[in-house]
């Protein structure tokens, strides 16, 4: 693809700096890509295309989807809508998921929401479990991600013991 991928690449770190992250940082807020990954693309690495962990990228910087070509014909990077509200009105970017890390939030804003269950693991603490399945999943692929997690679900059940093997005297699971 062409247009100046330096140019690209001093775009990302000057906005990863800006917001105080690492290259690792904005590398694990990016899907977990890896800090090679940030480096090269910071680097000026020309790519093919703009690829998923690029858009990931773009996100995580809270750039609006296609600021990489924007940057590449000259441009500056788009920042979001949910950015921009977040400046003008002191909400967080992520709202309901505010808190979260972006990656985490991101899955759970896309996609369809096949299950949820609620594990107390102590008085004062529980795990919040969030089935996704991914936006482009077919009908039947999403029927066997849901066996998937009812074998894990039951699993997760059985291990709410406590450590020496005595059985938990939390409450059953809670479905959301």
């Amino acid at each position: 693809m062409d247009g100046d991928w330096v140019r690209v690449g001093r775009a990302v770190e000057t906005a990863r700096e800006g917001l105080g992250l690492t290259q690792k940082g904005l590398g694990e807020l990016a899907d977990g890509a890896g800090r090679t990954v940030i480096q090269t693309i910071e680097r000026g690495h020309k790519f093919k295309k703009v690829t998923k962990t690029l858009r990931n990228v773009e996100l995580a910087l809270g750039w609006k989807r296609g600021s990489v070509e924007n940057i590449l014909a000259g441009g500056d990077a788009l920042p979001s809508d949910e950015l921009a509200e977040r400046n003008s009105i002191g909400r967080s970017a992520q709202g309901a998921y505010a808190g979260l890390p972006l990656r985490v939030a991101n899955t759970l804003a896309e996609g369809v929401t096949l299950d949820t269950t609620i594990l107390p693991l102590t008085d004062y603490a529980a795990m919040v479990v969030v089935v996704k399945g991914k936006p482009t999943a077919t009908p039947e692929q999403l029927r066997l991600a849901l066996l998937a997690w009812e074998g894990e679900r039951g699993y997760l059940r059985r291990s709410q013991s406590q450590p020496d093997g005595a059985p938990s005297t939390q409450s059953a699971p809670q479905e959301a």
